[in-house]
Formats: structure tokens, C-alpha cells, sequence
């Protein structure tokens, strides 16, 4: 580890003892010290050093300038600068498909790819990736189109597509391991391990956990055994041992505290949010929102905050040279500044104003599901803990209900996918004009929902469920039937909360399904 922080420390010396002309070689040098940087987990600083010296080589398009902003396009999305990294990715493809170089095209569009994963933007995520495999494959390039195969995987298991991950890891680690690729097998054992888990497969996924560990103890990878960590909590979490899984995964909140990872730190506090939550302890878990929320603020406003004053930044610099340039007429030039000065102002009010805007539009987007216009899974528990603080403190009744369309694969099967997103798109809607305006409707599954009905009982639920029923009929040309639970809250904690009212939705279907099952025995 000393090694490599004094090859960091010669590197630099390097670079900064190289005139200032000789751009190529300065790039080489900087690139591979960041590289360093980066593999032994120390995103900030790496992110930190590129960001202070890339704007000396603003007028410099080459392919070592493609690649230091493919390297940042990596870090900004590490550290939650999102806007600036699509930018750098612009601004990299556009080099690389001016000097026709396909190689590393194809990474900056795998970064991209993995970018607005972060942004849970799947479908920006997912058209990257299969340009970069289209590309990696007629190139023959086996090392790239592995990259893409484990995207492909992340974005299919997180991106709501009904096809499993597991074959895209699989093909990965097969030709990685076949070409030896050591450091690129790290994360996609630990992937792949997870997804075993999930479907049962828990030997399996001991087994690549193991072989990742090793893997990442042998190249001394600091940031793959911490990830490591992190899943060995999660398969904790699974089996109940909710202690040694808080243990582990504050370990790696550590790691990702110091090193500056905010987007990755966000997930570990999700993750120990959840566990808090499975133990029942609420005020521990309602901490850990507290701080996830006031680290999403952070990423948010510091990205705000630097959009602004980049543009500040670019206006007074266009300023500046326009006074230098105009000093012989300077009576003249003194009228044009400051109409000059007051249309760019009112520009950047207009740009602020946008800003704005888009803040807001991503806000909703983050919180609604696109397909049906409902809530989504992620604003569900926000909501959840609001609302059963609000009828404990007033005590009035909070009553949920849980929906599930029965056979719908059979639509799928009959109609066509097609079909089967128009039916839950109305029924989005129905369930919309169904409920009263201080009632909240969440898309909790693939065709589960959830409503939540404030200040009413169980026999206000049984009224929804049958006008929803009245609306679907009247709406669809497909008949529908759905199965349903429903239960008051009495003090539980969210997660028990859901599951009580789970279970009844299976009773529901239990007994014959299209009917509603309350706690009461509807």
C-alpha cells in the first residue's frame, strides 16, 4: 500500500515538472495516478485532483483527454456530481467518434450506462449498454462486452424487466475468467453472489462471496472486500442474525464516510435502515432516514450549487474579455457592458429558473412510478412512517389496503406485454379517481398496489375496493379481478404493518381470489 502511495506522490511530481505545452505527456501522467487513486477506494481525492486540473485542457481534444473524462464520468457519479459527469460523457464520446476510436467509446458508453443507473434512470442506462455491446461485439472485444454483460445484469435485476440477471453474470464471469481478468471478476462475483441468494441458491453464493474476498485480499483491493462486506450483511440480514449484519455494515459505512462515496453510502444506509426495521427498532431506523434523507439534501444541493456557479463563473470570464478587447472605445464599450451585463443576468435568473424547475421534475419523477402514475416503492416508507405518526398523535384511524390483479400473466400471455402495461396504466388511473385527495396510492409491485387511507377505518376500505371494482368495469375492455387485504394499523411498525396486511391479501386468494380479506373477516 506505501508503494503505491509513493508512485502516486512520483506520478504527480511528474506531471507537474513537465512544461506546460507538452499536454500528452501531462495527461498520461495524471491519468495513472488518479488510477491509483481510485483503485484503492480514495474516490474523493482522485475526484478532487482531476476536477482542479482538467480545466487547464479545456481547449485539448485528444484521446488522452477522452480518457481522463471517462475517468471522471466514473468519479462524478461516485460522489453524486451527476450533471457534471453527463457532461463529461458528452464531451468524451465526442472526441472518441471524432478520432473514430471504438475502444474506448465503447467504456465511456459503459460508464455512462452505469451513471444513470445510479440516477435510476434504467432506460437511458440500458440504451448505453447496448450500444456499447453492439460495438464490443463487432470489434470482437471480449473485455468490453463482459463490462456490458454485468450492466446488462445490474440494470434487468433493478429496472422492473421481467428476465433474470443471472445468465448476463454468468456469460460475464466465463469469459473473464477464461482471459484471466482478475480485478474485473471482483464485483461481478459479488453480484452474481447476491442474485444467488435471492433465488435460493445459497451454496453458490457462499462459494463466489469466498472466491471475491480472496480475490480481493490477493490484489490488496480495499473497496471490493468492503463490498464484500456489505453482501455478506445482507445474506445476515436474510438469516435473521440482525446483529452481526448492523456490525459488518457499519464497517463499510466507515469506508464510504471517509473516502468521500456519498452515492455508495447512501445505499449502506438504506441497508442498515432496513435491518433496524426487521428488529423492530423504529428509533434507530427513523435516525438512519433522518440521515439518508439529509444526504440525498447534500448530493442534491451541491450539485445545484455548482451548476450555478459555473455559469456565474463562465459569464464573468466572457465579461472580462470582452472589456480587454473593447479598452480603445471605452465610452462606447462602458454603454454595451452594462446592457451586456443586464441581458446576461437575466439570463442567468432564466437558467436558475430552470434549474429549478428540473430540480423539481426530478424530485416527482424519483417519487412516482412512470408506467402507472402511482406512488413508488421508495416514497411508500416515507409516507408510511408520516402517516402512522400522525394517527398515533391524534389517534384517528389509518387503514390499508392491498391490491393484487389475479392471472395477470395470463393477459401478458394472451395479449401481448404491450397490453398488459395499457391495463395497469388504467388501472393506475381508476385507482386515482377512486380515492380522496388525502389518500396515497403506491405501485408496490409488478401488478401490487398499495393504498393508504387516512382517518379511515376498515369499512371505508371495503367501500374503495368495490367503487375500484365499479371504475375497472365501466374503463376496461378486459375483464379483471383482483384480490385484496386489508387491516387498520394498532401500533405495529411499518414492515409488520405491510406483512399483516400481506398475509390477508393471500388469504384473499386463499379463498377463491377476486374478493377482499379485512381483519374483521369481509
Amino acid at each position: 500500500m506505501e508503494e503505491k502511495k509513493d508512485r502516486v506522490v512520483e506520478l504527480l511530481r511528474e506531471y507537474m515538472s513537465l512544461p506546460e505545452e507538452e499536454v500528452p505527456k501531462r495527461l498520461v501522467f495524471l491519468k495513472e495516478a488518479v488510477s491509483i487513486l481510485s483503485d484503492q477506494g480514495k474516490t474523493l481525492a482522485a475526484h478532487e485532483i482531476i476536477d482542479r486540473e482538467i480545466k487547464k485542457f479545456d481547449h485539448f481534444d485528444s484521446l488522452e483527454m477522452a480518457g481522463l473524462l471517462n475517468t471522471m464520468v466514473k468519479l462524478s457519479a461516485l460522489v453524486g456530481e451527476f450533471s457534471q459527469a453527463v457532461e463529461y460523457s458528452r464531451r468524451a464520446q465526442a472526441i472518441c467518434a471524432e478520432k473514430g476510436e471504438k475502444e474506448l467509446y465503447t467504456r465511456v458508453l459503459i460508464n455512462t450506462s452505469g451513471l444513470y443507473l445510479k440516477m435510476n434512470d434504467f432506460g437511458k442506462a440500458l440504451t448505453n449498454v447496448n450500444r456499447a455491446l453492439e460495438i464490443a461485439r463487432e470489434n470482437g472485444d471480449e473485455i468490453n462486452v463482459a463490462c456490458c454483460l454485468d450492466n446488462i445484469a445490474i440494470i434487468t435485476e433493478n429496472g422492473e424487466y421481467e428476465e433474470s440477471g443471472i445468465p448476463y453474470f454468468e456469460e460475464a464471469i466465463e469469459i473473464k475468467e477464461r482471459l484471466n481478468m482478475k480485478t474485473e471478476l471482483l464485483n461481478s462475483y459479488l453480484n452474481l453472489a447476491e442474485l444467488y441468494y435471492e433465488s435460493g441458491r445459497k451454496t453458490d453464493a457462499r462459494e463466489l462471496l469466498s472466491r471475491a474476498k480472496s480475490l480481493g485480499e490477493e490484489n490488496e483491493d480495499q473497496h471490493v472486500i468492503v463490498e464484500a462486506m456489505k453482501y455478506e450483511a445482507r445474506f445476515l440480514k436474510g438469516e435473521g442474525d440482525f446483529t452481526s449484519a448492523i456490525s459488518l455494515l457499519e464497517e463499510v459505512r466507515e469506508y464510504h464516510q471517509e473516502n468521500g462515496n456519498k452515492t455508495e453510502l447512501l445505499g449502506v444506509l438504506n441497508d442498515i435502515s432496513s435491518v433496524y426495521e426487521l428488529m423492530g427498532n423504529s428509533k434507530e431506523a427513523l435516525n438512519m432516514f433522518k440521515q439518508i434523507t439529509e444526504l440525498s439534501r447534500s448530493i442534491f444541493k451541491e450539485e445545484q450549487a455548482r451548476s450555478i456557479a459555473q455559469l456565474e463563473s463562465s459569464f464573468e470570464a466572457r465579461e472580462k474579455l470582452r472589456e480587454i478587447n473593447d479598452l480603445a472605445e471605452q465610452n462606447k464599450r462602458l454603454r454595451t457592458v452594462n446592457e451586456e451585463i443586464s441581458e446576461k443576468n437575466n439570463e442567468l435568473q432564466e437558467m436558475k429558473a430552470k434549474l429549478e424547475e428540473i430540480n423539481k421534475l426530478l424530485e416527482k419523477q424519483a417519487e412516482t412510478d412512470p408506467l402507472t402514475g402511482l406512488l413508488n416503492h421508495r416514497k411508500m416508507k416515507s409516507v408510511l412512517d408520516s402517516e402512522i405518526s400522525r394517527a398515533e398523535r391524534y389517534e384517528t384511524p389509518l387503514t390499508m389496503i392491498m391490491l393484487d390483479l389475479d392471472d395477470f400473466k395470463s393477459v401478458n400471455d394472451s395479449f401481448g406485454h404491450l397490453k398488459g402495461d395499457e391495463l395497469l396504466a388504467d388501472i393506475g388511473e381508476s385507482i386515482r379517481s377512486s380515492i380522496r385527495k388525502n389518500d396515497f396510492a403506491f405501485r408496490y409491485g409488478g401488478e401490487e398496489f398499495l393504498i393508504l387511507l387516512p382517518c379511515a377505518d376498515v369499512e371505508k376500505a371495503s367501500e374503495f375496493y368495490s367503487r375500484m371494482k365499479r371504475s375497472l368495469q365501466e374503463k376496461l375492455d378486459i375483464e379483471v379481478h383482483f384480490s385484496a387485504g386489508a387491516d387498520q394499523w394498532n401500533g405495529e411498525s411499518v414492515a409488520e404493518y405491510i406483512s399483516a396486511v400481506d398475509k390477508l391479501l393471500y388469504k384473499a386468494k386463499a379463498k377463491g381470489k377476486n374478493r377482499l380479506e379485512t381483519s374483521e373477516g369481509t
